[in-house]
């Protein structure tokens, strides 16, 4: 029974933000008041608040303790077709911030966008909230010899889909999509970024949009949370095809 105290801690407090015992935004007892609650070690304690972190349902805030994790619903990104689509920003508790700068590719951008190492990128960043939480992590790269872009802050959303507007207005138009889906564990700075545990895996897209010349004109890299992520292939089969299936 010992060696399973944990699960069952865990599913105890799983049970509690369910029910709304402990309501989204609102703090969760200290460890010493679990230990003593469930008259479990320290060790044993954090081990399943663990565990409930990683399904995204605790968000822990340094020196302020463990919060129960508003939660966002997924966030749904499309691939597949000539554009993603938009993800339609009806809630107004869904929050995203843009910021940029310029910086030079490194080895693995390079490689993508077809270019010198140390070419010069805008790269720009989009920050998703649900309330007071991170929900996801976009980074998108435009080489500068593609052409200046503006951006409004206004009509951001998590997967950046302005930018690729951006683009055809300034007679930039992608006529290529090509799109990696990758599960993996966070890194340290993603752990921090969007306020989950290490042990949480991330949906990673990476989105490289050519034009018609074949040309690399967008590089993009979004980081969601698995618990809370999907994405959807659309496309249309070939009649041909399905004659042969």
């Amino acid at each position: 029974m010992a060696q399973n105290r944990h699960v069952h801690i865990a599913n105890d407090l799983r049970r509690s933000i369910k029910h709304g015992t402990y309501a989204p935004g609102t703090p969760i007892p200290p460890e010493t008041a679990l230990m003593e609650q469930y008259r479990a070690s320290r060790p044993t304690v954090r081990i399943a608040l663990a565990q409930i972190e990683n399904e995204g349902l605790l968000i822990r805030l340094h020196g302020r303790g463990n919060f129960v994790r508003h939660q966002s619903g997924l966030i749904a990104y499309s691939a597949g077709s000539r554009t993603a689509d938009r993800i339609a920003n009806t809630n107004a508790a869904l929050q995203v911030s843009v910021s940029q700068r310029n910086v030079n590719a490194s080895d693995d951008q390079a490689a993508l966008l077809g270019l010198p190492v140390g070419s010069a990128l805008a790269e720009y960043r989009y920050q998703g909230h649900y309330r007071t939480d991170p929900c996801s992590l976009t980074l998108i790269y435009v080489p500068h010899s593609v052409g200046t872009i503006d951006i409004s802050v206004h009509d951001a959303t998590p997967t950046g889909e302005d930018v690729r507007e951006a683009l055809a207005r300034v007679g930039v138009h992608i006529a290529e999509t090509r799109t990696r889906v990758a599960s993996r564990l966070p890194s340290p700075e993603e752990t921090r970024t969007l306020a989950i545990g290490s042990g949480a895996p991330v949906m990673e897209i990476e989105r490289v949009s050519l034009d018609a010349e074949a040309r690399v004109v967008e590089l993009a890299r979004i980081v969601l949370p698995g618990f809370n992520a999907e994405v959807h292939f659309d496309g249309r089969t070939p009649a041909r095809n399905l004659e042969a299936a």
